[in-house]
């Protein structure tokens, strides 16, 4: 087999399955009210609804009794009822009640809808994709993520972009000076000092935009940003000392994906203020020129193979192959890292830092 039919191959494989055995964050906890949602997440059609004590419950969305779509029922004495034909699931799946078979009879016990591990947090609705486990890890970040409510603000976005690529535009700084000139002009485009390392699940990436003047970076000069992402699919942002971002993308099915993004301040009086401009910004401004850059960006299901990186891709380059690497051991039906090389534990390139490469 080529080298074209072998990339071909591998890139076929990676669409094969999403990460598993991580926390997606499926919808905001303020949409989810008395009524059942639907949404398609990780290539399922799911109906999310609330049980009698006020709990997320995830479901397939499609009845097992004949297909109907149960995200168009609604709930009833804390049960999920069938816009169809009236049957009832609990929160735990099983149906409860058969309209037209009557109270009497008794109810086939494969008469069940499947069920998802969900849990709420951060002013968001949690499911976990993986292997069903007695003890389950914390929801990732949570006390380091932006917590929803006064001083914050959250926006949601569909993309018919894949995960992957969204992902590799989650940890790209050098496209700022060129993708977004229009909103920060001037801004330089050399990305010098750049690190990126990686410490377990979390990519660490911290650089300088400034001008090319020949020199070595004066320490203050330039616009410093510093990103980092617990894979595979949370990304944390720092802006000085008051204000914070985050970003968490997950699969809706192979060609597009839900991203959740939110920004807090702590700005005195008006940190609620800064954190629904920046938010606005974004959705306004910045986010529709990345959609349009990485929708039509080719192919549109890459592998580190189809770039040509560059120093100041290499958080990218350590995703990528982190990635890659994850989905080969799940194709091998193995534990996650088990028999699987780990991704290289750093990638580090000019500039000083004094010693402080990224932040932990």
């Amino acid at each position: 087999m080529g080298t074209d039919e072998n990339r071909q191959t591998r890139r076929q494989g990676a669409r094969e399955d999403f990460v598993r055995d991580t926390w997606y964050p499926v919808l905001e906890s303020k949409r989810l009210g008395r009524r059942p949602v639907g949404v398609t997440r990780l290539g399922r059609k799911l109906v999310l609804w609330r049980d009698a004590q006020g709990q997320p419950v995830a479901q397939e969305a499609a009845c097992p009794h004949r297909g109907a779509d149960l995200s168009k029922g609604r709930v009833v004495s804390g049960c999920l009822e069938c816009p169809y034909h009236g049957l009832r699931f609990a929160a735990d799946g099983a149906c409860v009640r058969v309209p037209c078979e009557g109270d009497a009879r008794p109810i086939r016990a494969d008469l069940r809808v499947k069920g998802f591990v969900v849990r709420e947090g951060l002013g968001l609705v949690w499911l976990w994709w993986g292997e069903e486990r007695n003890e389950l890890p914390p929801l990732p970040w949570n006390h380091e993520l932006p917590e929803a409510g006064a001083g914050s603000c959250t926006a949601t976005l569909t993309w018919n972009v894949p995960f992957a690529r969204v992902m590799e535009g989650n940890l790209d700084l050098h496209h700022f000076p060129f993708a977004h000139r229009r909103w920060a002009p001037g801004l330089g485009t050399l990305l010098d000092p750049y690190t990126a390392r990686l410490e377990g699940d979390v990519i660490h990436t911290r650089g300088v935009l400034r001008r090319d003047d020949g020199k070595p970076w004066d320490g203050r000069s330039g616009f410093v940003a510093e990103i980092r992402v617990l894979f595979p699919h949370l990304v944390l942002l720092r802006f000085g000392s008051l204000t914070q971002g985050m970003a968490a993308a997950t699969p809706i099915d192979e060609e597009n994906t839900w991203v959740v993004f939110r920004y807090r301040s702590s700005l005195p009086l008006l940190g609620g203020l800064v954190a629904w401009f920046l938010v606005r910004t974004e959705v306004g401004l910045i986010q529709p020129e990345d959609y349009a850059l990485l929708r039509d960006s080719e192919p549109r299901h890459p592998t580190r193979e189809d770039f040509h990186l560059v120093r100041a891709d290499a958080g990218i380059a350590l995703w990528f192959r982190m990635y890659e690497r994850r989905l080969e051991a799940q194709r091998r039906a193995l534990p996650s890292g088990e028999g699987v090389e780990s991704p290289e534990q750093g990638v580090h390139t000019s500039g000083e830092w004094g010693g402080d490469r990224a932040s932990g």
